[in-house]
C-alpha cells in the first residue's frame, strides 16, 4: 500500500533502451533497478515512520490533556485526599506526562487507574465510558482470591483438570508477591483491594504492561491440583467475545452457571450442593425459614433492585414471613452485599431488632462494603447487645468518601470518581465539612466480628458455611436446637 501512495515522481521511468543492445545496458539497468527499489522500500518505511510519528505525538498530546484534566478536575478538587496524598498524585501525574506519548493502551489504562488510588478511598475508583479502550481477550478461566491465595473457580472442557486447583505462582510470583506490585493500583483496606485487582490479572496484556509477565498473550501459572500434583501451565488469553459473559467476584462463588456457561461446557469447582448462602445466585433478596434453628434467614446481596427484583417487594416479604414463622432468632447476611442506596432500606432496618425476641445474627465479609456497611451498622447500632456480628472484617474502613460523580477524560473517556460525601460510622462525622452518612444515624463504634468465621479456601471447596457453622454452636451452647442450617420448605 505504501508504493500505491507514492507520489509518481518518487518512482524512476522504465529504461529507454531497446532489445539487444547487449548485456552492460541490461546490467546497468538491473542497478538502476535495485537502486529504485531500494529507495521506493526507504521512502516508504519514512512515510510509515512519519505517519507513526504523528499518531505517537497526537495521541501523546490527547493522553497529556487527558492527564491534565484529571489534575485539575479531579485531584485538585476531590476531598478525599489528604494533602500529603494530593501533593503526591500530582507529582505522579506531573512524572506521566512526558512518557504517555510512548505508553501502549494496556499501560495507559493502568497509568490513568493508579491517579484514583493515590487517595486510599475505596470509592475513588476508575470507570469507563462509551469508547474507552479495554482489552479484548481474558484468560479461558476465573479465579477466587482467598487470604490464603488464588483458587480456579470456574472453566470450560480444556481446563477442566484445574478446577479447584491453589494458584502457587503466577509468572513465577506467589499471590501476597504479586499484590505487592500491583496494590498502588487501588485504594482501601487490602481485604478489598484483592478481589477488587482481580481483573488485572485475568485481562490480557496488564500484568505485561506492568513488567510483571514475560508474555502479553499468556500467562504461566504454578498450581498444585486437588489430588495434590503441582503442574505448570502456559495458559494462552482468548477473544472475550468467544468466552461466557463472565459475572463480579462475589458471583463467582457460586455453583449456579453464568450465562453462557452451560453452553460452552464451563462448569464451577463446586457441586451444586452448596451451602445456603451461595443457593440462588442471581437472586438479589432471600427470605428462608429455618426452623431447626428457630430462625428466619434474610440475604440482601444488594442495596439496589431489578426490574423484578425490588427491594420493596423483598422488604415486605421479609415483614410477612416474620409475622408468619415468628422466629426466635433473626439471621441478615450481608456477605455479599456490595452496595448500593443506603436511603432505600434505613427506616425498615430499624424495625428488624424489635421483630424477634432472641438474637439478631449479621454476617459480613470483605465482599461487604459501601450501603452493605451501613446496613451492618444500623443494626448494630438501632440492636445494641442483641446484636452479634458473624464471619470477617467488612471490605472497608468505617471512615470514607462516597456519593459524587465522575470525572471523564475526554481523550480515552477513562473517568475517576469524585467523591463528595463523607462517612464515619465509627464516631460520626457532623463537624467535618462534606459529612453525608450522619444523616442515616448509623454509628456503630467498630464493626469486628463477635463470632470469627472467616470465608477460606477450604471452606468453600468443602462447601461448608463457617459463619453458619458458628451460630449453630452458639445456638447449641445456648440451649436452642440447631443442626446443619438448610433451607426449609416456605418463602424464598
Amino acid at each position: 500500500p505504501a508504493f500505491r501512495r507514492m507520489h509518481p515522481s518518487a518512482r524512476l521511468p522504465h529504461s529507454a533502451g531497446g532489445r539487444g543492445t547487449g548485456l552492460p545496458h541490461r546490467g546497468r539497468r538491473d542497478m538502476r533497478t535495485r537502486w529504485a527499489m531500494r529507495s521506493r522500500r526507504s521512502l516508504a518505511a519514512m512515510l510509515l515512520a512519519a505517519r507513526a510519528s504523528v499518531a505517537a505525538a497526537s495521541d501523546g498530546a490527547t493522553r497529556v490533556a487527558d492527564l491534565e484534566m484529571a489534575r485539575s478536575q479531579y485531584v485538585l478538587r476531590s476531598p478525599a485526599f489528604s494533602p500529603a496524598q494530593r501533593q503526591r498524585a500530582l507529582a505522579y501525574i506531573e512524572r506521566q506526562k512526558p512518557r504517555v506519548g510512548r505508553m501502549s493502551p494496556e499501560q495507559f489504562l493502568l497509568c490513568v487507574m493508579a491517579i484514583p488510588a493515590y487517595a486510599d478511598n475505596g470509592h475513588d475508583v476508575l470507570n469507563t465510558a462509551d469508547g474507552a479502550w479495554w482489552p479484548s481477550a481474558r484468560l479461558p478461566l476465573r479465579l477466587i482470591w482467598f487470604p490464603d491465595g488464588w483458587v480456579v473457580a470456574r472453566a470450560g472442557a480444556e481446563h477442566a483438570d484445574l478446577l479447584g486447583a491453589r494458584v502457587l505462582a503466577i509468572e513465577g510470583r506467589t499471590s501476597d508477591a504479586l499484590f505487592r506490585r500491583l496494590r498502588h493500583l487501588w485504594g482501601g483496606p487490602d481485604s478489598s483491594r484483592r478481589w477488587n485487582l482481580q481483573w488485572l490479572v485475568e485481562n490480557a496484556g496488564l500484568l505485561h504492561a506492568a513488567g510483571l509477565a514475560r508474555r502479553a498473550d499468556s500467562l504461566r501459572l504454578d498450581l498444585r491440583l486437588r489430588d495434590g500434583r503441582r503442574v505448570r501451565r502456559d495458559i494462552a488469553f482468548v477473544r472475550s467475545d468467544a468466552l461466557p459473559s463472565g459475572g463480579p467476584p462475589a458471583r463467582l462463588w457460586s455453583h449456579d452457571p453464568l450465562p453462557g456457561e452451560a453452553e460452552a461446557g464451563w462448569r464451577s469447582a463446586i457441586g451444586a450442593d452448596q451451602p445456603l448462602y451461595l443457593g440462588e445466585a442471581d437472586r438479589l433478596f432471600r427470605v428462608v425459614p429455618l426452623p431447626q434453628m428457630d430462625a428466619l434467614y434474610l440475604q440482601m446481596r444488594s442495596n439496589y433492585g431489578a426490574r423484578e427484583q425490588t427491594l420493596a417487594d423483598f422488604m415486605a416479604r421479609a415483614d410477612a414471613a416474620l409475622s408468619a414463622h415468628r422466629p426466635r432468632h433473626l439471621v441478615f447476611d450481608l456477605r455479599f452485599n456490595l452496595g448500593g442506596n443506603s436511603d432505600l432500606t434505613r427506616a425498615w432496618l430499624r424495625t428488624l431488632p424489635g421483630r424477634v425476641p432472641g438474637t439478631l445474627y449479621v454476617l459480613t465479609s470483605r465482599y461487604t462494603f459501601s450501603a452493605g456497611i451501613v446496613a451492618a451498622a444500623a443494626l448494630r447500632h438501632d440492636g445494641g447487645p442483641r446484636v452479634r456480628l458473624v464471619g470477617e472484617p467488612v471490605g472497608d474502613r468505617l471512615i470514607w468518601w462516597s456519593e459524587g460523580q465522575d470525572v471523564c477524560l475526554p481523550g480515552s473517556h477513562y473517568c475517576l470518581h469524585r467523591t463528595t460525601g463523607l462517612w464515619n460510622l465509627a464516631s460520626g462525622c457532623a463537624s467535618t465539612p462534606g459529612c453525608y452518612g450522619d444523616k442515616l444515624d448509623a454509628r456503630a463504634g467498630n464493626l469486628r466480628p463477635d463470632l470469627s468465621a472467616p470465608l477460606d479456601s477450604a471452606a468453600w471447596l468443602s462447601q461448608r458455611d463457617p459463619a453458619m457453622e458458628a451460630i449453630e454452636r452458639e445456638l447449641a451452647v445456648r440451649g436452642t436446637p440447631a443442626t446443619r442450617a438448610a433451607a426449609a420448605p416456605g418463602e424464598r
